[in-house]
């Protein structure tokens, strides 16, 4: 009896132990769901996060255009910390979600330093042309709000996840 019990054991160890493997790949295959599933979450908010930042790009730089012909230089200050702060974001989404075209990073970090040399410059001279010590900055974030543009239309056109999961 004791042999019998020893040898119809092992079939039932056997199929435990197959039963164990299988609901293993089943967990496997839950957990790659997902962490598929927050991946495309991810890409989601950081595309709509974009989406909202750009017209945010956009207003900054028509409000600093108005206040630099206003010669308001409290207002241009502001409006220059302003491009900063939300180019920056901006910047650390596209980063984050391994974004990679090269033009449009650069010109946005260009457009962010050039922000902070012309804050600098109007507070360092306490009054002077603010059209002349905002034009470079001016010119670059013209050329990221344009740039931006472009990729506004194109995360619009995308869906969720298609395309490899980046932005």
């Amino acid at each position: 009896m004791e042999q019998v019990a020893n040898y119809s054991a092992i079939p039932l160890a056997l199929i435990g132990f197959g039963l164990t493997l299988w609901q293993l790949a089943k967990t496997k295959r839950a957990a790659e769901a997902a962490q598929e599933s927050a991946r495309s979450a991810q890409v989601a908010i950081s595309r709509n996060h974009l989406l909202i930042l750009i017209p945010q790009l956009q207003r900054i730089e028509e409000e600093l255009e108005r206040s630099v012909r206003a010669n308001s230089i409290e207002l241009t200050l502001s409006w220059l910390a302003n491009w900063r702060w939300q180019a920056g974001q901006l910047r650390g989404f596209l980063l984050a979600s391994s974004y990679d075209d090269e033009k449009t990073m650069r010109a946005l970090q260009s457009s962010i330093a050039k922000a902070a040399v012309a804050r600098k410059a109007i507070i360092d001279s306490k009054h002077g042309d603010l059209l002349k010590a905002t034009r470079p900055a001016r010119d670059a974030i013209a050329v990221v709000t344009n740039e931006l543009g472009m990729l506004a239309a194109h995360q619009g056109i995308k869906t969720g996840g298609q395309e490899n999961g980046s932005l």
